[in-house]
């Protein structure tokens, strides 16, 4: 039975989902009947996507005649069925929550999250009107969902009226390089000569910088903790607010915005960060926590949505609405050489749950299962 795989979220700079997509195809191979390839649009070959497939052994598709960009914005309009860009497959597997029409075959499409129903307010409109516009037909048209956690399939089956028994779970797993950038260069790069507190993730609303920045304020003004704090990421839509309250902050030479950084310097960070801050309002999983622990680095975030399944008992767990909770919860790892270690340990056992080798066992598993 024939496989095929969107690998459009492998290109380009990866987040999440891109990093999701790229560790499974990783190890999807061929196996008891089933045969997997990549589907990829790359507009008359222009791109050289070598670097963004390494490690991906099975066999992609490329579609030469029209940028993967057009083609979205007009499969609403034009009858193209998916055949026509690709060879057919049994089964179609779309990362990106919407299934394009005219899909033969069976269909399994990734809903990581509900973002778009709980808190619309903080996304992209443009990714906004994209699920808005194509989500339930997507879900309607997939003959089994996956997600990333439990909480996103309760959540799922609650607001997207799915019987949970079509929804599986196929959980994310730390994924980082083993060599580490220096130190050194990127200190002297961004100005960093003191002990930092780290955040990792996209700057945007939902994560919850605003406020951390407050708390962060407060740490210093109270406190006086000697430490700078690094919010790490690339830009998303509507920062706005973020940057003027680090512009604003009595404290924002010490508050330091590197953009979007490598899988080497994320190592180098997490290693020698006194703590990871993770306050954000609703993530689907929240992969940099277990990236983190990975690292023996202790972890702050935040009680809600998914993290306490994801991290159980090796963070400390916090109301992220709350400005003094977060602070206590930082001072409690700075302050207490004993819990700290304790954290640490009991990250090298969490980490161990989550693995990409068995999560991609769960696809396969999904795929038999649907087929059959």
């Amino acid at each position: 039975m024939k496989v095929a795989l969107e690998l459009q979220p492998c290109c380009g700079k990866r987040s999440g989902i891109g990093n999701y997509t790229y560790e499974l195809a990783k190890r999807m191979q061929d196996e008891d009947g089933l045969t997997f390839r990549g589907n990829l649009f790359n507009f008359l070959h222009r791109n050289d996507n070598s670097a963004a497939l390494s490690g991906i052994t099975m066999p992609v598709e490329n579609q030469e005649s029209m940028p993967y960009g057009v083609y979205r914005r007009i499969w609403g309009i034009l009858p193209i069925e998916y055949k026509r860009m690709f060879p057919p497959a049994d089964l179609n597997i779309f990362f990106n929550y919407i299934v394009p029409p005219r899909v033969e075959g069976k269909v399994v499409s990734v809903v990581y999250d509900m973002t778009y129903f709980r808190y619309p307010e903080t996304m992209d409109r443009k990714n906004l009107l994209r699920l808005r516009h194509g989500l339930q037909r997507s879900v309607e048209r997939s003959d089994r969902i996956v997600t990333i956690s439990e909480f996103s399939r309760r959540e799922i089956s609650e607001l997207m009226k799915v019987p949970e028994e079509q929804i599986s779970v196929v959980p994310c797993a730390p994924a980082l390089v083993g060599s580490c950038a220096s130190f050194d260069v990127f200190a002297d790069r961004f100005q960093l000569y003191q002990p930092f507190l780290l955040y990792i993730g996209t700057i945007e609303p939902r994560k919850n910088l605003v406020r951390l920045i407050r708390v962060f304020n407060r740490l210093k003004a109270e406190y006086g903790i000697p430490h700078q704090l690094i919010l790490a990421g690339g830009k998303g839509w509507g920062n706005e607010e973020i940057y003027h309250s680090i512009e604003d902050s009595p404290y924002k030479k010490e508050i330091l915005t590197p953009g979007f950084i490598t899988d080497e310097e994320k190592n180098m960070l997490y290693q020698r960060a006194d703590a990871f801050i993770f306050p954000s309002l609703y993530e689907g999983f929240g992969m940099p926590p277990l990236e983190a622990m990975a690292w023996d680095c202790p972890v702050v975030c935040s009680q809600t949505a998914s993290l306490p399944e994801i991290v159980g008992d090796a963070a400390v767990l916090v109301d992220p609405l709350d400005e003094r909770a977060i602070a206590d919860g930082i001072l409690k790892v700075l302050s207490d050489r004993t819990f700290k270690s304790s954290l640490v340990q009991r990250g090298r056992v969490q980490i161990r749950k989550f693995t990409w080798e068995s999560s991609a066992d769960r696809l396969k598993q999904v795929c038999r299962e649907v087929l059959a």
